[in-house]
């Protein structure tokens, strides 16, 4: 069985624990540092290399302030690894320190499994300078789809102008056709999908990925297409510093 990816999670509470546990849930292992000092020991661990890092933007015993300043003198000569600040969001001058430092995702509580799962694998699977197709974005929508078997509820877990995987239990056969309604704030897209990925049980099962489908939009016309990109770009924001 392959390794899970390590993410540090620094400065994070006792009351944080439960967030460990949710990266374990999602297929992540989650080392944790109660300080910037501990950071470089866990980089040069043997148990693989480390992938991402978490930092809580109101850490446990320190201002932000002192927490980046640390964390630049530990990560000196620089990192492979992407970092996200996560929980309140902090002031202005919080989120510059936060920049300097190289941080450039984001995650304000609060948020959904289905957002910080996006965020780990933007992270940890795509990193710096990835290459991708259209911009996608996480989103808490849910829909109805139907196609030959019936209806069934899914939720929007990614959307892009092309696309989309769609979470559920009952994910429809690579090849198959469905039809839903997308809610947006502008109002509801009608439109129609091909099945281009399934994820379920088996050999070719995506731990990094929830159950469910990924799809093919079919037919939207420039207006939708629009819509849909413009809602993209707004959402984006959320989670870029």
């Amino acid at each position: 069985m392959a390794q899970r990816p390590a993410v540090i999670l620094l400065a994070f509470g006792d009351q944080h624990d439960p967030l460990a546990g949710r990266l374990l849930l999602m297929g992540f292992r989650a080392l944790r540092a109660h300080g910037p000092a501990a950071v470089r020991p866990l980089l040069g661990r043997d148990a693989g290399p480390v992938r991402g890092m978490i930092i809580a933007s109101s850490p446990e015993g320190m201002s932000l302030a002192e927490l980046t300043s640390g964390l630049r003198t530990a990560l000196e000569g620089g990192v492979s690894f992407e970092m996200v600040a996560n929980g309140p969001r902090p002031g202005r001058g919080a989120l510059d320190a936060l920049r300097q430092l190289g941080v450039r995702h984001c995650l304000w509580t609060p948020h959904n499994d289905s957002e910080l799962r996006f965020i780990l694998n933007r992270v940890v699977y795509e990193g710096p300078g990835a290459l991708r197709g259209d911009a996608r974005v996480p989103t808490n929508k849910m829909v109805r789809v139907h196609s030959a078997a019936g209806e069934k509820p899914a939720l929007v877990y990614n959307l892009s102008a092309s696309g989309a995987f769609l979470e559920t239990h009952r994910p429809t056969n690579v090849g198959g056709h469905i039809r839903m309604c997308l809610p947006l704030p502008t109002g509801p897209i009608e439109t129609s999908a091909v099945v281009v990925a399934a994820n379920v049980p088996g050999n070719l099962q995506r731990p990094n990925l929830p159950r469910g489908m990924g799809i093919r939009f079919e037919k939207l016309d420039a207006s939708q297409r629009e819509t849909i990109e413009k809602y993209i770009h707004e959402r984006a924001g959320t989670y870029e510093l």
